[in-house]
């Protein structure tokens, strides 16, 4: 037991509470800005089984905040990587990694708890919807800029929030990391505590519950502890699904559209005033994403249309919105190939 001698002191962590952690069946879907400093944590607390979900690959401008990755690590997937990684650190749990992403028809059943480290909200929604087919509460993490949120959900039960409840419209504002810019140490320190929150929960250590939410300003240096009810309206928890186990949702399919395949398109550049002045799209439609609920009505309906931006996720929230709203003839115009 000295591996975990240090946490059995504790008055509040007891034998029980460690083979709980020994018992326990953990998916993380995502293997960068907040899985990269949640994992360890939570391996080294000895979390029994950890299965890493991430299909992408290390690149060196995330190094900053994906710390447990080298330079050499480069091109190479990161839940192989970080499997090794945790076998290295704790070779007495099991670490699975699986190469690909979840799609909203996947069986998770088995699982105790799933982490959210993902970093776009089309993502976080599909995990909701797991999360509560599967009744596995879900501890979700977000950063933008100098803020960090982390929360826990269990829509699956009738008490409890899931994550549409917070966020019943995606947000059409936030950037993501290669948008936006992040400075290392927030994604670190989100990602620290989703494990924090995580083994709190686990545990029974403190009043950490379903509806849990910190908010966190790292700018400021304040948090912020709230709880949020459930919605009983929430299409995604609401009453009529308590205690049923939900059929396969079908999400929708949005286009991913090479430049050449370009025919009678309408292009529509989501990027903000600032980029579109750096690098102009020519024949190109500006409605910047924010802007996009209150100015799609601008929009033909009877010709197909096309969103374009930096790396293709803000053009996925849009055609999405429009998807919808009625707009079945929509899609990605591919920027990272044009």
């Amino acid at each position: 037991m000295s591996r975990y001698e240090k946490q059995l002191l504790l008055p509040e962590f007891t034998q029980e509470h460690q083979d709980l952690l020994k018992n326990t069946k953990l998916l993380m879907v995502g293997a960068g800005g907040l899985g990269a400093p949640a994992l360890p944590y939570l391996a080294g607390a000895g979390i029994g089984h950890i299965t890493i979900v991430d299909d992408d690959v290390v690149d060196i401008s995330n190094l900053h905040r994906q710390t447990i990755f080298k330079t050499s690590d480069a091109g190479k997937n990161k839940a192989e990587l970080t499997a090794a990684y945790l076998r290295e650190l704790n070779p007495e749990i099991k670490i699975t990694a699986v190469l690909q992403r979840l799609n909203v028809g996947d069986d998770i059943d088995g699982f105790d708890i799933i982490l959210d480290g993902t970093d776009n909200f089309e993502s976080k929604q599909l995990l909701n919807e797991l999360s509560i087919r599967s009744k596995t509460p879900l501890v979700a993490a977000s950063v933008e800029g100098f803020n960090g949120t982390v929360a826990i959900f269990a829509g699956f039960d009738k008490n409890a929030p899931c994550y549409h409840c917070l966020f019943p419209e995606l947000p059409l504002d936030c950037k993501s990391c290669v948008e936006g810019g992040i400075l290392g140490t927030v994604a670190g320190l989100a990602g620290m505590y989703q494990a924090h929150l995580t083994l709190c929960f686990l545990l029974g250590i403190g009043d950490v519950k379903p509806g849990t939410i910190l908010s966190l300003d790292f700018k400021t240096m304040r948090t912020q502890a709230l709880q949020l009810e459930k919605n009983p309206e929430c299409a995604a928890c609401g009453k009529a699904q308590y205690g049923a186990r939900r059929e396969k949702i079908e999400a929708p399919v949005i286009p991913l559209l090479h430049p050449d395949e370009l025919k009678d398109h309408v292009v529509v550049d989501v990027r903000t005033f600032e980029e579109t002045f750096e690098k102009p799209i020519e024949n190109a439609l500006h409605i910047p994403l924010q802007d996009i609920p209150g100015r799609y009505a601008e929009l033909p309906t009877d010709r197909p249309i096309a969103f374009i931006c930096r790396s293709n996720k803000r053009s996925r929230v849009a055609a999405e919105y429009l998807y919808a709203r009625g707009y079945k003839n929509v899609c990605v115009l591919d920027a990272l190939a044009a």
